[in-house]
């Protein structure tokens, strides 16, 4: 008996969840019935198998390992009509959704005015990254109240006073690019850069040398293992897709950062209550200016001798929301700085100039210079327009809103497009190369960000860049990176040369797949964020 009641009751479950898909499904493949109807722009509809026709000959004209946002990219192209946005019916793969690839709608998906929220895809993307509801997931006055505790931590004035942090950091990667020099050999520039770009995210936000450039750390360790196991929507090799052994991986992760990061937190308790003893104002990192603005909120309660739980749960996974997307966007940052000051040589030199203009030719004296005088660094206008316009062709990440009913976007000319039942995913890298708005837009150009706005080059809508995000919800550690990314090219840019060695690497590893998307070798593959295929394989060497 209690095996064939297990055996009904198995049989109620998986009817009960064939019907579930089968509703969904439904739901998903009719909305898009009346989407079609509507004169939607969309690719070739199917009633059965929605849009997943239309993807695998998109995909077969490019690299196996791209990016997704690259392939959606060239639907947009091919079946918008007016502005460039399409629907796609991805289901069961991915929710309903939107592609904007324009400035002008993405401007209104992203603004105060619609207040589109982040759509719960965005909590399984996060989950293993940062273990729970964290700042870029939130929405409403749950959001607002976090965002709060940390904007002065993130503030420009604030992460000035971080230069000595950064300097500090990138002395040492500075050492670790002499020591490649010297060995001569091809390495990964981006999983070098990525360990950096650890050390400097723990430092500013943690006041906590993690020194993972040398040596293991755990926090930096699990992280970087935690971006090895996960998965995107874009996998479509169903063995890896549901890998059994994920979880435990992402469990062990996950609770290996925690533990870290509560040690941290107890630390950095500790000492605020001493200062706070002391009469003392001194914040070491932002989540010393996040616990000032906690207890503050708390003054009417009797101060705890050890840290609130709930407080400690909540700011260990924003910490570990900043750590992954503080270390992955800039990362990738610099390395495309590198890719493209080396195929551009007159860039290079225009940039190598502006240094020697400001820091002087005494390449000893710069990192001491930059920390008694870090407003230096707001002094590089050329430096500022290569960033800008490696961000723009090179973008880490893009943004998702859910749609709303009643709620539509309208674009300039007055075509209406309905949001609701769908996700829209604005892709920042096809805004950002998109023809209508950017005069040469694959071309490598840092003079666009030195015109006037009458200029031709000047982009020519509002919104139109947007690496960081644009409106209310846009990225709160853009200065950070900036201030990163600027150091760094001061400290290397006139010590080392760095040279793509992808020739060498196609050559170890000979395959007749695609291996370029827009006449790149470098383009973007997704590991976390975006990263230059194959970890950038590079070689250094230092100038005369």
């Amino acid at each position: 008996m209690d095996a064939r009641r297990a055996a009904s009751t198995g049989l109620v479950v998986c009817l009960g969840a064939i019907a579930y898909l089968v509703a969904k499904g439904y739901r998903a493949r009719l909305r898009f019935y009346q989407l079609r109807q509507q004169g939607m722009p969309m690719p070739p509809w199917n009633p059965i198998l929605g849009h997943l026709l239309a993807v695998p000959p998109v995909i077969a004209t490019l690299p196996e390992d791209t990016q997704q946002p690259d392939a959606f990219e060239a639907l947009c192209r091919a079946h918008e009509k007016d502005d460039s946005i399409i629907y796609l019916d991805m289901w069961p793969f991915a929710d309903p959704m939107m592609v904007v690839c324009s400035p002008v709608l993405a401007v209104q998906a992203c603004g105060q005015e619609l207040d589109l929220v982040k759509p719960p895809i965005l909590h399984r993307f996060f989950a293993p990254l940062a273990g729970g509801d964290n700042l870029f997931t939130m929405n409403g006055p749950e959001w607002k109240r976090s965002r709060a505790l940390f904007n002065a931590g993130f503030g420009a004035s604030y992460i000035m006073q971080q230069t000595d942090h950064v300097v500090e950091e990138t002395k040492i990667y500075v050492e670790v690019l002499r020591e490649y020099a010297q060995k001569g050999k091809v390495f990964s520039l981006d999983e070098a850069t990525c360990w950096y770009t650890m050390d400097i995210i723990g430092a500013v936000t943690l006041d906590s040398r993690l020194q993972s450039q040398r040596q293991n750390n755990p926090l930096a360790t699990a992280l970087r293992r935690q971006i090895d196991w996960h998965i995107l929507d874009n996998e479509w090799n169903l063995l890896k897709r549901y890998n059994p052994a994920r979880p435990f991986v992402h469990w062990y992760n996950g609770r290996q950062m925690d533990k870290y990061i509560s040690a941290e937190l107890d630390k950095r308790y500790a000492e605020w209550t001493k200062d706070e003893a002391a009469g003392s104002t001194t914040s070491r990192s932002v989540i010393h200016l996040a616990l000032s603005s906690y207890m503050s909120q708390q003054k009417d309660q009797p101060r705890p001798e050890k840290l609130d739980p709930a407080f400690k749960r909540w700011a260990t996974v924003q910490i570990r929301l900043f750590l992954f997307a503080g270390h992955d966007s800039t990362s990738s940052t610099i390395c495309y700085a590198f890719y493209l000051l080396h195929s551009h040589p007159d860039a290079l030199a225009k940039l190598r100039a502006e240094h020697d203009d400001i820091f002087g030719t005494d390449l000893t004296e710069t990192a001491d210079k930059i920390c008694a005088q870090p407003n230096l660094v707001n002094q590089l206008p050329y430096t500022t327009a290569v960033i800008k316009e490696s961000l723009r062709l090179f973008p880490p990440a893009s943004a998702m809103r859910g749609g709303n009913p009643g709620v539509h976007l309208v674009d300039q000319k007055g075509n209406r497009y309905p949001t609701e039942g769908t996700n829209l995913w604005i892709l920042h890298s096809a805004i950002q190369r998109n023809e209508k708005y950017w005069v040469d837009p694959l071309a490598f150009r840092p003079e666009r960000w030195l015109v006037d706005p009458e200029d031709e080059l000047f982009p020519s809508a509002k919104g139109a860049w947007r690496p960081f995000e644009y409106g209310p919800r846009n990225c709160l550690g853009q200065t950070l990176a900036m201030l990163d990314v600027k150091i760094c090219l001061a400290l290397t840019v006139r010590e080392f040369d760095v040279k793509p060695a992808y020739d060498e690497w196609d050559a170890q590893n000979p395959t007749s797949k695609i291996k370029h998307v827009n006449g790149e070798r470098a383009y973007q593959t997704q590991k976390g964020g975006a990263h230059p295929a194959d970890g950038f394989p590079c070689r250094v060497t230092v100038r005369a």
